[in-house]
């Protein structure tokens, strides 16, 4: 039963707006006024009608007329002319006019009928004896703007479509452009520190320097090719933080680390450089004093889970190194951008022991 209804539904929105559809849409409406035209001075001559002779024809074709030009100025004038550029009082007002002009014609249209046959107004009529003029005019006023709106869906949707189109291309376009900024996370200050250090060691050790300048060439075509990518897999995120914390070492010899690795992680796909945020904030408290810092890292990926945990041993490290830390700011934006409430994070800072699990729902 669903599926049918959503094919139903389906269909109906495409009839509504699909320009293939477009000259089935008119026949459809032009036929449902006709029907409404050629219909109305038949009830209101049915007693009478060998006295108003071919006179029923004219005035059925003056009706419809009356309906498809007023229906037509408006789905093609008044509505993209004001409406749909916001000229609310305006519109108001002319459509207004609008159904006055059309009501003026069918209450005209049913008066000359009763004048020219010479008899009383029958029970269809407007100007019937039980019937109070001013209810029908109201009514009749409330039933022509129920139709002008009726027809004027199509255009409604198109234009409401395309306005949400938009606004999800703009949303996505925004939200790319805020994850890809959020995903620059290597900063030229490591860069920079990296080539120093080749640098100074090309004289004395050019072996240690080619290795440096290797791995950090690594390191920047993952992030400039790979980091491009939606997802990649989980272990060559792994991998590359590894190759990140052994080109650190180079430089800061206060600092040793290790990664553990539960589970299916070579089949885990993951945003890139979802993690390497906390290894760039471990690197830079391991080059801002002499403290020596031990650093464990764990993958474990479970079925539609992946669980990711840090523990830095650092004794003597001051407590509030976790809170309020620039590297780790655009963590919780990422991840609130890409999973929502699938996720949760905690970070324990106790000062010599800094603690970090996280849990996403894949």
């Amino acid at each position: 039963m669903p599926e049918s209804e959503v094919t139903y539904n389906s269909f109906l929105i495409k009839f509504l707006i699909a320009p293939k559809y477009r000259i089935a849409r008119h026949v459809l409406l032009i036929l449902f006024f006709t029907f409404v035209a050629f219909n109305m001075p038949y009830l209101i001559c049915a007693g009478f009608l060998d006295e108003v002779d071919d006179v029923i024809w004219c005035v059925s074709l003056i009706l419809l007329f009356s309906y498809l030009g007023g229906i037509y100025l408006h789905m093609y004038v008044l509505l993209p002319g004001l409406l749909l550029k916001n000229r609310y009082v305006l519109y108001i007002i002319t459509v207004s006019l609008l159904i006055s002009v059309m009501i003026v014609v069918s209450f005209g249209s049913d008066y000359w009928l009763n004048l020219y046959s010479g008899q009383e107004p029958g029970y269809y009529s407007f100007f019937y004896k039980n019937r109070i003029l001013a209810v029908e005019i109201v009514s009749n006023f409330f039933l022509y703007g129920l139709l002008i709106a009726g027809t004027s869906i199509t255009i409604l949707l198109r234009h409401w479509i395309g306005l949400y189109k938009r606004k999800n291309e703009l949303e996505k376009v925004n939200l790319k452009t805020e994850l890809e900024l959020l995903k620059d996370q290597i900063n030229p200050e490591f860069l920079f520190n990296m080539l120093d250090e080749a640098g100074k060691r090309t004289f004395d050790n050019p072996a240690q320097a080619s290795m440096v300048l290797m791995e950090l060439s690594r390191l920047l075509r993952y992030q400039l090719y790979d980091g491009k990518r939606e997802k990649v897999l989980l272990i060559s995120e792994i991998s590359f933080i590894e190759r990140f914390l052994e080109l650190a070492k180079t430089r800061h010899a206060n600092l040793s680390f290790s990664v553990t690795k539960e589970g299916g992680v070579s089949r885990k796909l993951v945003p890139p450089l979802l993690f390497i945020p906390f290894a760039i904030h471990y690197v830079k408290l391991s080059s801002s004093g002499n403290l020596q810092l031990d650093v464990h890292f764990c993958f474990r990926a479970g079925e539609g889970e992946l669980h990711f945990s840090c523990i830095c041993f650092a004794p003597g490290m001051p407590g509030g190194q976790m809170e309020n830390c620039e590297d780790l700011e655009g963590v919780n934006q990422r991840l609130d951008l890409l999973f929502k409430n699938s996720y949760k994070l905690e970070v324990v800072d106790d000062g010599g022991i800094c603690k970090t699990n996280l849990c996403i729902r894949l």
